[in-house]
């Protein structure tokens, strides 16, 4: 659907990535948009927060300039001079008492069993993937038994215990595979999905276009008697590619690009709300208790404490899809939110030197499952002389949780354990609990999600995207590229 601005007003609830993306572009193009956001403040999961003079994200959160050059345009024509500041993206596991890079480099063939590293080597070099839709299995067959023994398998308990680890999850919540704005897995950008043909032909369905054009590209190459299948590497070129492949792993020199501007990961959506206020688009932080109220299969209006907006072109909805699927009677399905809790601590010293932005740990007895380095990220974050830390814990039982004594005492111990910081360093120490920060993929995450897009595709004037929205797990630049491609889709602009 091509919509106009003559068409009427349009809502968009949420002012995170992926709310803001569509609003700013729908806005620079002439609309009349409101956004509704239920805080204070915008961002969602993008923010950065205030801890006396310590400044801290809401996690490790790092905006990926490798997803979509049209959201970095947008981003990059809302930031202020100096805040266009890309990053080598370093991260790293600590795997026995090793800290390793991650994914690892040959040079952890010195750190972790032989055995381990030349699995994954193997593995890496051969380039397949595995068939299996079990995470367990998947991540066997990607990195090899060993490394998932000693490292993967008890990470991903710890990280997702609500799905009782690796057993229990779908493969694409650890590949993180990518959807359109359609919520079809997107086979175009995802190559690890294009070895399921039923996805492709669900993709090609979809997208009629790009089943067209590949068409010709195939009847072209026909006629010119040319092939557009890869030719087969030969003995020559296959020892080629294999030395080419173990220098990469060592030399571990094909960093990511992530953008992070002094002042926090937040700075990037407080400039794109400042952007779309600027150019006349309408917020309304405190929006509380929205809803959509429908008849038949239209929104004919969407109301909050305070609000309303009659007869909306069309709303864009970026807040929990089961809230969404109560509002409109769509029966929900059992997909679970992960809760997350955060310990922000304030140092009387600076931390060692290091190129770790955050750093995976497994070992059960610790109860932390990240660590993150805010100040490698950029200078400013706290006072100088000072440093910070935050760590990321999944609960269980919650009843570490309800004694924040007996937690922090854990946490002082884990992080003394691992040789990081000791606990006299700590000067202050502060938790944050973070709602439904992951979506957890069961098994049958696929199938469920079909049935509740079936019935959302039914109401032509409203749309759910980003990573609440549409069950997603997914990186902050993904969220913003749905944005903006939903805001593309309207204007008769989108290209799959």
């Amino acid at each position: 659907m091509t919509a106009s601005p003559q068409d009427g007003p349009i809502v968009i609830i949420g002012a995170g990535m992926a709310g803001l993306g569509a609003a700013t572009t729908l806005r620079r193009a002439g609309f009349d948009v409101t956004v509704l956001e239920r805080h204070n403040y915008v961002g969602g999961l993008a923010r950065s927060i205030a801890y006396g003079d310590h400044i801290f994200d809401v996690g490790p959160h790092y905006f990926f300039l490798d997803v979509s050059d049209d959201v970095n345009a947008l981003i990059r024509s809302c930031m202020g001079p100096g805040e266009w500041r890309p990053i080598d993206f370093k991260i790293s596991a600590l795997i026995g008492r090793h800290d390793v890079a991650w994914p690892p480099s040959l040079s952890a063939a010195f750190k972790m069993p032989l055995r381990g590293i030349l699995q994954y080597v193997k593995l890496s070099l051969q380039r397949r993937v595995p068939e299996s839709f079990v995470t367990s299995e998947y991540l066997q067959g990607a990195y090899g038994s060993a490394m998932y023994r000693i490292f993967l398998d008890p990470y991903l308990r710890k990280k997702c215990p609500v799905s009782d680890g690796a057993n229990a999850l779908h493969r694409d919540w650890y590949a993180q595979t990518t959807r359109t704005i359609h919520n079809v897995p997107d086979v175009k950008r995802d190559k690890m999905l294009q070895f399921e043909p039923a996805l492709v032909e669900q993709y090609l369905d979809r997208y009629p276009e790009v089943r067209a054009a590949a068409e010709r590209r195939r009847q072209e190459a026909a006629e010119t008697g040319e092939s557009d299948e890869p030719e087969r590497a030969g003995p020559i070129k296959h020892a080629f590619n294999v030395v080419r492949g173990l220098t990469k792993l060592a030399a571990k020199k094909d960093y990511k690009k992530v953008l992070y501007p002094p002042g926090g990961v937040g700075v990037i959506v407080e400039r794109v709300a400042d952007d779309y206020v600027a150019q006349g688009g309408k917020l309304e932080l405190r929006a509380a208790n929205v809803q959509l109220n429908v008849e038949g299969k239209r929104v004919r209006s969407v109301t909050w404490d305070g609000g309303s907006i009659e007869a909306p072109a069309q709303v864009i909805w970026t807040g929990s899809v089961h809230r969404l699927c109560s509002m409109l009677e769509i029966p929900r399905e059992e997909l679970p939110f992960m809760t997350i809790m955060l310990c922000m601590m304030k140092l009387d010293r600076p931390l060692p030197d290091g190129d770790a932005l955050y750093t995976y740990v497994a070992d059960p007895e610790i109860p932390f499952n990240r660590i993150y380095y805010p100040n490698r990220s950029v200078e400013g974050l706290c006072p100088p002389g000072k440093d910070s830390l935050c760590v990321e814990i999944s609960p269980t039982d919650f009843k570490d949780e309800a004694d924040p004594e007996r937690l922090w005492d854990k946490i002082a111990s884990g992080l003394e354990k691992l040789g990081v910081c000791r606990r006299e360093h700590v000067t202050e120490h502060m938790f944050m609990f973070v709602p439904d920060s992951y979506p957890v993929y069961p098994l049958d995450y696929r199938e469920k999600l079909d049935r509740i897009w079936e019935q959302l595709d039914t109401f032509p004037n409203l749309r759910s995207i980003g990573r609440s929205g549409q069950f997603w797990y997914n990186n902050m630049a993904k969220s913003m590229r749905a944005g903006v491609e939903v805001a593309q889709d309207l204007l008769g602009e989108y290209r799959p």
